[in-house]
């Protein structure tokens, strides 16, 4: 069974989620954490089991479905890396990329 770090901004999304769902439902709340704490297991055991189609796309990350939510992670040093979590709504932001500029004429 490997370890699981989460990033502080997985950490951050899971307690800003946590507390707007309480706001509006402490059911709906409860059902997200026990997801996510559901989660763990599936990237414990089968690291592999995320995909390489959809989330960041960045070399060796994955990303796990689990309800509503696209968990992003890679496998590093014997331990699973959660980077993002993040609503199955939510787009992803990506760096920026700096475009070459007009060339200049001949």
């Amino acid at each position: 069974m490997r370890p699981i770090r989460l990033s502080r901004k997985a950490a951050a999304f899971v307690r800003r989620e946590s507390a707007y769902l309480k706001d509006h439902s402490p059911a709906a709340a409860r059902s997200f954490l026990q997801v996510m704490k559901r989660a763990r297991q599936p990237l414990q055991d089968f690291p592999d089991a995320g995909n390489t189609q959809h989330g960041l796309q960045i070399a060796g990350f994955r990303t796990l479905v689990v309800g509503d939510y696209l968990i992003d992670y890679r496998v590093a040093d014997a331990r699973v890396e959660i980077a993002t979590i993040r609503h199955g709504r939510m787009q992803i932001v990506l760096p920026e990329i700096d475009e070459p500029g007009p060339s200049a004429p001949t």
